[in-house]
């Protein structure tokens, strides 16, 4: 009776921890900056310590030489690993795009030397490859986009990624790889040369 009973004890315990691990990795966050339940995005604390993919300038179009914006893009040291290795983004990626005014002046080095000086925002993108929040406006086409105006990281000011999101990024799919992944082509990734593999 007695080793019965540490029998069904045993049993019972393995299911619990079972049972235990299958929901924590059931709810396991794919990204460290979405709400699991609510896919809510925000902008990552700590995103300014993450590799750099590139920088994009957007130039003056009016008067002044120089630029009059920068766009820094970030993203986690593994996912350069897996596009690499892979040729592709992987679930869970996180893409940011900080926004930062900028001024040009003259300097010893150029006539028109430009330089970041305060920020005005954030664009993040996060890879879905599952399709987890088919219910909201803010997340399809393989990716969670999500606009926010500084200084409110964690408010997103975009309300639906075809109307606020995907115009911008209609030209990255014409520039992409032929045989890069469907939902990658919405990722400018030609101007992130450390993607490529090494």
């Amino acid at each position: 009776m007695k080793n019965r009973m540490i029998a069904i004890f045993v049993f019972l315990l393995i299911s619990v921890s079972l049972a235990g691990m299958a929901m924590s990795k059931e709810m396991k966050v794919f990204a460290p900056n979405v709400d699991i339940k609510t896919g809510a995005i925000s902008v990552p604390d700590d995103y300014t310590r993450w590799a750099t993919l590139g920088t994009w300038a957007h130039a003056n179009t009016e008067g002044e030489p120089g630029s009059h914006e920068y766009h820094v893009v970030y993203t986690q040291p593994e996912t350069i690993d897996y596009y690499q290795k892979h040729g592709s983004f992987p679930d869970g990626a996180v893409l940011v795009k900080e926004l930062l005014k900028a001024e040009t002046m003259q300097m010893t080095t150029g006539p028109a030397v430009s330089h970041a000086t305060t920020l005005k925002g954030w664009f993040v993108l996060v890879r879905d490859t599952k399709g987890r929040y088919k219910d909201s406006a803010l997340w399809g086409d393989g990716w969670g986009w999500s606009l926010f105006n500084a200084p409110d990281s964690k408010k997103t000011v975009s309300t639906d990624y075809q109307v606020d999101c995907i115009a911008c990024h209609l030209p990255a799919r014409d520039l992409a790889r032929e045989d890069a992944h469907e939902e990658d082509k919405w990722i400018y990734t030609l101007g992130y040369p450390v993607l490529q593999n090494k």
